[in-house]
């Protein structure tokens, strides 16, 4: 953990250069580790999104993920269940809106199961100075520490302060012949200039699989550490 004081505040006026579109879907369950093939099937009907640098693609969770600080203790083959209130949500460029909108009405393939795409908002980037991610790249053997340490220096090659570091556990992704491990990391006290930055680069590699991206949180007291 890496944890510092802020010394005050700093404050943005420009516009943030991604969107997220969140569709209505209609899906009663998902494999719980879906995300690569749900890149498969959103690249299947947006091809532009593959080499899209700024794009990137949330796994879906259900209503019993901790608000994405923790999944389910059983991934490996599991699924989940879906209410009605889940959202498929692209990061893209707020240039790519329009392109992105013809998911409307499509079917999406996803392991064994059809997503149906509906209707969607846009949500402009909050930034908060409290972001998660779900999952940012490491290793099997990386320790906490050096995770930590990793994510800051990452960080600050981007020239971003993030004054308050919280690693949380360990995931996988499932990719053919192989897989991805990743751990979820929250970051406290970020300037508002610096949020939007990292929303919009995200940290590391495989933006298309939900890595790196970062989300709003509530505050660092609703979540849970050991997790």
């Amino acid at each position: 953990m890496y944890w510092q004081e802020p010394s005050g505040k700093n404050e943005y006026e420009g516009l943030a250069k991604v969107i997220d579109v969140a569709f209505r879907i209609r899906c009663p369950c998902l494999p719980v580790d879906h995300a690569y093939d749900l890149f498969q099937a959103v690249a299947e009907k947006l091809p532009w999104i593959a080499n899209e640098d700024l794009a990137g693609i949330h796994s879906i969770r259900s209503a019993d993920s901790g608000n994405g600080w923790y999944r389910p203790e059983q991934e490996d083959g599991s699924y989940m269940q879906l209410s009605k209130r889940v959202r498929l949500i692209l990061r893209v460029p707020a240039t790519r809106l329009d392109q992105c909108s013809v998911l409307c009405g499509e079917t999406l393939n996803v392991s064994d199961q059809q997503i149906t795409v509906n209707n969607y908002k846009v949500r402009r980037i909050n930034p908060t100075p409290t972001l998660f991610a779900r999952g940012v790249l490491t290793d099997t053997g990386e320790s906490e520490n050096t995770f930590v340490e990793r994510a800051h220096e990452s960080l600050k090659k981007m020239n971003i302060k993030a004054p308050k570091i919280l690693p949380g556990r360990k995931h996988q992704i499932k990719l053919p012949g192989g897989h991805l491990v990743t751990r979820s990391l929250l970051l406290a006290d970020v300037t508002v200039e610096d949020s939007v930055k990292l929303q919009e680069r995200g940290l590391g590699e495989n933006r298309k699989f939900g890595c790196g991206l970062f989300i709003p949180h509530k505050s660092i007291g609703s979540v849970r550490p050991n997790d």
